[in-house]
Protein backbone atom coordinates (compact mmCIF):
# COMPACT_ATOMS: atom_id res chain seq x y z
CA UNK A 1 0.00 0.00 0.00
CA UNK A 2 1.60 3.31 -0.78
CA UNK A 3 1.25 6.27 0.99
CA UNK A 4 -1.55 7.81 -0.70
CA UNK A 5 -3.62 4.22 -0.12
CA UNK A 6 -2.78 4.26 3.14
CA UNK A 7 -4.07 7.86 3.97
CA UNK A 8 -7.11 7.10 2.71
CA UNK A 9 -7.53 4.02 3.76
CA UNK A 10 -7.11 5.69 7.60
CA UNK A 11 -9.40 8.48 6.74
CA UNK A 12 -12.06 6.10 5.93
CA UNK A 13 -11.20 4.31 8.79
CA UNK A 14 -12.36 7.18 11.07
CA UNK A 15 -15.45 7.81 9.27
CA UNK A 16 -16.22 4.26 9.48
CA UNK A 17 -15.84 4.65 13.22
CA UNK A 18 -18.55 7.88 13.98
CA UNK A 19 -21.23 5.64 11.85
CA UNK A 20 -23.67 8.22 10.79
CA UNK A 21 -22.32 11.37 12.59
CA UNK A 22 -21.01 13.83 10.31
CA UNK A 23 -17.15 14.69 10.93
CA UNK A 24 -15.28 17.65 10.13
CA UNK A 25 -12.34 17.65 8.34
CA UNK A 26 -10.53 18.97 12.15
CA UNK A 27 -12.00 15.83 13.02
CA UNK A 28 -11.27 13.34 10.62
CA UNK A 29 -7.62 14.91 10.84
CA UNK A 30 -7.03 14.38 14.37
CA UNK A 31 -8.40 10.45 14.33
CA UNK A 32 -6.27 9.77 11.04
CA UNK A 33 -3.08 11.01 12.61
CA UNK A 34 -3.33 13.33 9.50
CA UNK A 35 -2.51 17.28 8.44
CA UNK A 36 -5.74 18.95 7.43
CA UNK A 37 -4.23 18.99 3.84
CA UNK A 38 -3.80 15.42 3.29
CA UNK A 39 -7.07 14.51 4.68
CA UNK A 40 -8.78 16.67 3.03
CA UNK A 41 -7.41 14.96 -0.53
CA UNK A 42 -8.15 11.51 0.92
CA UNK A 43 -11.81 12.49 1.60
CA UNK A 44 -11.99 14.10 -1.77
CA UNK A 45 -10.80 10.61 -3.33
CA UNK A 46 -13.34 8.93 -0.81
CA UNK A 47 -16.17 11.00 -2.26
CA UNK A 48 -15.42 10.82 -5.70
CA UNK A 49 -15.32 7.29 -6.00
CA UNK A 50 -18.82 7.37 -3.60
CA UNK A 51 -17.26 6.18 -0.41
CA UNK A 52 -18.10 9.03 1.68
CA UNK A 53 -21.09 11.60 1.82
CA UNK A 54 -20.96 15.53 2.32
CA UNK A 55 -23.00 17.38 4.40
CA UNK A 56 -23.29 20.42 5.31
CA UNK A 57 -23.42 23.23 7.76
CA UNK A 58 -20.99 22.99 8.53
CA UNK A 59 -19.43 20.88 5.93
CA UNK A 60 -18.80 17.50 7.56
CA UNK A 61 -18.53 13.90 5.92
CA UNK A 62 -19.94 10.62 6.62
CA UNK A 63 -18.77 7.07 5.64
CA UNK A 64 -20.29 6.08 2.61
CA UNK A 65 -21.33 2.71 3.58
CA UNK A 66 -23.29 3.89 6.78
CA UNK A 67 -25.06 6.91 4.84
CA UNK A 68 -26.15 4.31 2.07
CA UNK A 69 -27.54 1.95 4.76
CA UNK A 70 -29.18 5.03 6.39
CA UNK A 71 -30.74 5.66 3.26
CA UNK A 72 -32.18 2.38 2.65
CA UNK A 73 -33.97 2.65 6.15
CA UNK A 74 -35.01 6.05 5.35
CA UNK A 75 -36.52 5.37 1.69
CA UNK A 76 -38.74 1.43 3.47
CA UNK A 77 -39.91 4.06 6.29
CA UNK A 78 -41.43 6.73 3.79
CA UNK A 79 -42.55 3.99 0.79
CA UNK A 80 -44.24 2.40 3.85
CA UNK A 81 -45.97 5.54 4.68
CA UNK A 82 -46.35 6.59 1.12
CA UNK A 83 -48.45 3.76 0.67
CA UNK A 84 -50.49 3.94 4.12
CA UNK A 85 -50.91 7.38 3.32
CA UNK A 86 -50.88 8.67 -0.26
CA UNK A 87 -52.54 11.52 0.18
CA UNK A 88 -49.98 12.91 2.44
CA UNK A 89 -46.94 14.87 1.06
CA UNK A 90 -44.25 12.54 3.19
CA UNK A 91 -42.92 11.98 6.21
CA UNK A 92 -41.14 15.32 8.44
CA UNK A 93 -37.82 14.88 9.50
CA UNK A 94 -39.10 15.16 13.50
CA UNK A 95 -41.49 11.77 12.46
CA UNK A 96 -38.41 10.22 10.81
CA UNK A 97 -36.03 11.29 13.83
CA UNK A 98 -38.63 9.59 16.41
CA UNK A 99 -39.11 6.44 14.68
CA UNK A 100 -35.39 5.94 14.33
CA UNK A 101 -34.39 7.38 17.63
CA UNK A 102 -31.97 9.26 15.57
CA UNK A 103 -30.83 13.02 16.73
CA UNK A 104 -33.09 14.79 14.06
CA UNK A 105 -30.75 17.99 13.53
CA UNK A 106 -27.96 15.47 12.64
CA UNK A 107 -30.66 13.36 10.52
CA UNK A 108 -31.86 17.07 8.63
CA UNK A 109 -28.28 17.22 7.53
CA UNK A 110 -28.20 13.84 6.12
CA UNK A 111 -31.51 14.25 4.22
CA UNK A 112 -30.40 17.30 2.77
CA UNK A 113 -27.19 15.96 1.43
CA UNK A 114 -29.65 12.85 0.10
CA UNK A 115 -31.67 15.58 -1.62
CA UNK A 116 -28.82 17.01 -3.55
CA UNK A 117 -27.71 13.86 -4.50
CA UNK A 118 -30.81 13.41 -5.98
CA UNK A 119 -32.40 10.40 -4.11
CA UNK A 120 -34.75 12.10 -2.20
CA UNK A 121 -37.27 15.02 -2.10
CA UNK A 122 -37.99 17.51 0.14
CA UNK A 123 -41.17 20.19 -0.55
CA UNK A 124 -42.94 22.36 2.12
CA UNK A 125 -40.59 20.08 5.39
CA UNK A 126 -41.76 16.99 3.95
CA UNK A 127 -39.54 14.01 2.67
CA UNK A 128 -40.39 11.84 -0.41
CA UNK A 129 -38.68 9.05 -2.62
CA UNK A 130 -38.04 10.63 -5.79
CA UNK A 131 -40.88 9.30 -7.94
CA UNK A 132 -43.64 9.98 -5.00
CA UNK A 133 -46.40 12.37 -5.95
CA UNK A 134 -49.19 12.75 -3.26
CA UNK A 135 -52.76 11.94 -4.32
CA UNK A 136 -55.88 12.74 -2.59
CA UNK A 137 -59.06 10.27 -2.57
CA UNK A 138 -62.31 11.17 -4.37
CA UNK A 139 -63.79 11.79 -0.82
CA UNK A 140 -61.27 13.81 0.52
CA UNK A 141 -61.48 15.92 -2.88
CA UNK A 142 -65.38 16.44 -2.83
CA UNK A 143 -64.69 16.86 0.88
CA UNK A 144 -62.48 20.17 0.50
CA UNK A 145 -64.38 21.21 -2.96
CA UNK A 146 -67.62 21.71 -0.58
CA UNK A 147 -65.90 23.05 2.68
CA UNK A 148 -64.44 26.26 1.05
CA UNK A 149 -66.36 26.26 -2.15
CA UNK A 150 -66.51 29.61 -4.65
CA UNK A 151 -68.69 32.24 -3.64
CA UNK A 152 -69.40 34.12 -6.93
CA UNK A 153 -71.19 36.85 -5.01
CA UNK A 154 -68.11 37.32 -3.12
CA UNK A 155 -65.48 36.01 -5.15
CA UNK A 156 -62.36 37.22 -2.71
CA UNK A 157 -63.96 36.51 0.49
CA UNK A 158 -62.10 33.92 2.35
CA UNK A 159 -62.73 31.58 5.37
CA UNK A 160 -61.69 31.59 8.97
CA UNK A 161 -58.33 29.83 9.43
CA UNK A 162 -59.59 28.59 12.32
CA UNK A 163 -62.75 27.83 12.21
CA UNK A 164 -61.53 25.96 9.30
CA UNK A 165 -58.72 23.77 10.98
CA UNK A 166 -61.16 22.88 13.43
CA UNK A 167 -63.64 21.19 11.00
CA UNK A 168 -60.78 19.46 9.46
CA UNK A 169 -59.74 18.05 12.44
CA UNK A 170 -62.84 16.47 13.26
CA UNK A 171 -63.83 15.52 9.57
CA UNK A 172 -65.25 12.01 9.33
CA UNK A 173 -62.75 11.94 6.39
CA UNK A 174 -60.08 9.64 6.22
CA UNK A 175 -56.51 11.66 6.65
CA UNK A 176 -58.18 14.85 6.28
CA UNK A 177 -55.96 17.06 8.43
CA UNK A 178 -52.80 14.97 5.93
CA UNK A 179 -54.84 15.84 3.18
CA UNK A 180 -55.37 19.60 4.20
CA UNK A 181 -51.27 19.74 4.56
CA UNK A 182 -50.42 18.51 0.96
CA UNK A 183 -52.92 21.46 0.02
CA UNK A 184 -51.94 23.84 1.26
CA UNK A 185 -48.06 22.86 0.39
CA UNK A 186 -49.33 22.63 -3.22
CA UNK A 187 -50.28 26.08 -2.94
CA UNK A 188 -54.36 25.08 -3.61
CA UNK A 189 -55.01 26.75 -0.13
CA UNK A 190 -52.88 29.47 0.90
CA UNK A 191 -52.91 31.05 4.51
CA UNK A 192 -52.77 34.88 4.87
CA UNK A 193 -52.73 35.73 8.27
CA UNK A 194 -55.81 34.12 9.93
CA UNK A 195 -57.78 33.95 6.87
CA UNK A 196 -57.23 30.53 4.32
CA UNK A 197 -58.19 31.37 0.87
CA UNK A 198 -58.37 29.22 -2.61
CA UNK A 199 -55.10 28.99 -4.48
CA UNK A 200 -57.41 30.45 -7.25
CA UNK A 201 -58.75 33.50 -5.15
CA UNK A 202 -54.69 34.42 -4.70
CA UNK A 203 -53.62 33.76 -8.72
CA UNK A 204 -56.99 36.48 -9.52
CA UNK A 205 -55.90 38.60 -6.86
CA UNK A 206 -52.12 38.59 -7.94
CA UNK A 207 -53.06 39.15 -11.57
CA UNK A 208 -55.31 41.94 -10.41
CA UNK A 209 -52.29 43.70 -8.73
CA UNK A 210 -49.83 43.44 -11.60
CA UNK A 211 -52.52 44.52 -13.89
CA UNK A 212 -53.18 48.13 -12.03
CA UNK A 213 -49.05 48.29 -11.02
CA UNK A 214 -48.56 47.96 -14.99
CA UNK A 215 -50.91 50.91 -15.22
CA UNK A 216 -50.18 52.67 -12.67
CA UNK A 217 -47.05 52.10 -10.78
CA UNK A 218 -47.75 52.73 -7.23
CA UNK A 219 -51.00 51.63 -5.69
CA UNK A 220 -52.53 52.84 -2.23
CA UNK A 221 -54.71 50.48 0.29
CA UNK A 222 -57.65 52.12 -0.79
CA UNK A 223 -57.36 51.38 -4.76
CA UNK A 224 -55.93 47.83 -3.56
CA UNK A 225 -59.36 47.28 -1.11
CA UNK A 226 -61.88 48.78 -4.55
CA UNK A 227 -59.59 46.29 -7.02
CA UNK A 228 -60.61 43.15 -5.39
CA UNK A 229 -63.95 44.29 -3.16
CA UNK A 230 -62.61 44.12 0.75
CA UNK A 231 -61.89 45.52 3.85
CA UNK A 232 -58.96 46.70 5.73
CA UNK A 233 -59.25 44.14 7.59
CA UNK A 234 -58.45 41.58 4.74
CA UNK A 235 -56.56 43.96 2.57
CA UNK A 236 -53.37 44.61 4.99
CA UNK A 237 -52.61 40.99 5.86
CA UNK A 238 -53.07 40.24 1.99
CA UNK A 239 -50.52 43.32 0.76
CA UNK A 240 -48.02 41.85 3.72
CA UNK A 241 -48.30 38.66 1.93
CA UNK A 242 -47.50 39.74 -1.48
CA UNK A 243 -44.70 41.48 -0.26
CA UNK A 244 -43.26 38.80 1.58
CA UNK A 245 -43.83 36.34 -1.45
CA UNK A 246 -41.39 38.65 -3.53
CA UNK A 247 -44.65 40.45 -5.50
CA UNK A 248 -44.59 43.61 -4.10
CA UNK A 249 -42.79 45.89 -2.16
CA UNK A 250 -43.95 48.62 0.37
CA UNK A 251 -42.65 52.37 -0.39
CA UNK A 252 -44.31 54.74 1.81
CA UNK A 253 -47.74 54.01 2.18
CA UNK A 254 -47.66 52.56 -1.21
CA UNK A 255 -47.27 49.22 -3.01
CA UNK A 256 -44.79 49.01 -5.80
CA UNK A 257 -44.01 45.77 -8.17
CA UNK A 258 -40.64 44.29 -6.78
CA UNK A 259 -37.82 44.69 -9.25
CA UNK A 260 -39.46 48.10 -11.45
CA UNK A 261 -36.54 50.27 -9.05
CA UNK A 262 -39.50 52.45 -8.19
CA UNK A 263 -38.23 54.19 -4.54
CA UNK A 264 -37.08 52.00 -1.70
CA UNK A 265 -38.98 50.21 1.09
CA UNK A 266 -40.07 51.75 4.34
CA UNK A 267 -41.48 48.58 5.74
Amino acid sequence: MDEDDARVASVRAALRASGVRPQTIAEIAFASNLREDAAGEALNALVARGDALVVARPEAYVEGEAARALLARVEAALVARQSAEPWAMGATSLALAREFRHDEATLVRLLAAFCVDGRLISRAGYYATTSFVAKLTDEQRTYFERLIAADPARPFAPAVWAEMLDLIRHAAVEGAPRAFDTLLARGDFVRVGESLYRGAQIAQIRARVEASLALEPRMTMAVFRDLIGTSRKYAVPLLEWFDAQGVTVRVGDDRVLRGTGTGRSDA
